[in-house]
C-alpha cells in the first residue's frame, strides 16, 4: 500500500514539473516571439526613419536647387526686361514717328528721285519759319470740269504760264434732283497743278484747299475759294525758297 501510494504521488510530481516545464517553454517561447518582433518592428522603424531623414535631405537638396533655379531665371528675366526697355529706347529714338516719319519719308522719296544728298542737307539747313513772300496775291477764276461740262475758262495760269491749275468736281444737283452743270462746292474737289515740262501734282478735299509749289529757288502758294455759279476763285502768292 505504501509502495503504490509512493508512485502516484511521485507520477504526479512528474506530471506537475512537466505541466510547469511545458508553460515555462511556452511562455519563454512567447516572451521570445513577442521580442523578436519588437527588436524586428524596431529596425524596420529605424531604416523607415533612416529613409524618410535620407528622403528629407534629398527633399532639402531639391529645394534649394529650384530655390536657386528660380533666383537664376529671376535674374535673366530683369536682364531681358532691362534689355527690352534699352531696344525700346533705342527704337524710339532711331525709328522716326509722326511728323519725323513724314519728314523722314520725304526726304527718302527727294533722294530716291536723284536729289543730292547735299542739296537736301542744305535746303534743311536754310529752313526758316521766317517768309520772305512778295505779299502781292494774284486772283484768277476758272470754272471747275464736271461729268457735264468740259469747256472754255476752266484753266488759269500762273508764274509766267508755268503753272496751270485746273479743278474737277461732282454735279450739282437742283431741287428736283436734277443734274446741273456747275459743281457742287459742298463735295470734294480735285484741283491739279500742272508745271512746265508736264510733272503734276493734286491737292483734293471739299473746299478751301490749299497747295505749294517751288520752282527753282520761288514757292508758290495757292489757296483755293469756291465762287459764284460753278467758279473757283485761287489766290497764289510767291515767295523765296527756302
Amino acid at each position: 500500500m505504501s509502495l503504490g501510494l509512493y508512485e502516484r504521488r511521485a507520477r504526479a510530481r512528474r506530471r506537475l514539473w512537466l505541466g510547469v516545464f511545458k508553460w515555462t517553454v511556452g511562455l519563454g517561447a512567447v516572451i521570445a516571439a513577442g521580442v523578436y518582433a519588437y527588436l524586428s518592428a524596431s529596425a524596420l522603424v529605424e531604416r523607415e526613419v533612416a529613409a524618410l531623414r535620407q528622403e528629407i535631405v534629398e527633399l532639402n537638396d531639391t529645394i534649394a536647387r529650384l530655390q536657386q533655379a528660380n533666383a537664376g531665371q529671376q535674374q535673366a528675366m530683369a536682364a531681358a526686361r532691362q534689355d527690352l526697355a534699352e531696344w525700346q529706347e533705342r527704337y524710339d529714338q532711331d525709328v522716326p514717328a509722326g511728323e519725323m516719319k513724314k519728314l523722314f519719308d520725304l526726304a527718302r522719296e527727294k533722294l530716291r528721285a536723284g536729289v543730292e544728298p547735299s542739296r537736301l542737307a542744305f535746303l534743311i539747313s536754310s529752313a526758316k519759319n521766317e517768309d520772305a513772300c512778295d505779299n502781292m496775291p494774284m486772283t484768277k477764276r476758272f470754272i471747275v470740269q464736271t461729268p457735264f461740262y468740259s469747256g472754255a475758262n476752266d484753266a488759269v495760269s500762273f508764274a509766267d504760264g508755268s503753272i496751270i491749275v485746273t479743278a474737277t468736281g461732282q454735279s450739282a444737283t437742283d431741287e428736283n434732283g436734277n443734274m446741273e452743270v456747275r459743281f457742287d462746292p459742298a463735295q470734294p474737289v480735285d484741283v491739279r497743278f500742272t508745271e512746265l515740262g508736264g510733272e503734276t501734282s493734286n491737292a483734293t478735299g471739299v473746299l478751301p484747299v490749299h497747295h505749294s509749289i517751288v520752282v527753282d529757288d520761288t514757292e508758290y502758294r495757292f489757296s483755293v475759294l469756291a465762287g459764284e455759279s460753278g467758279f473757283v476763285h485761287v489766290t497764289a502768292d510767291s515767295c523765296r525758297y527756302p
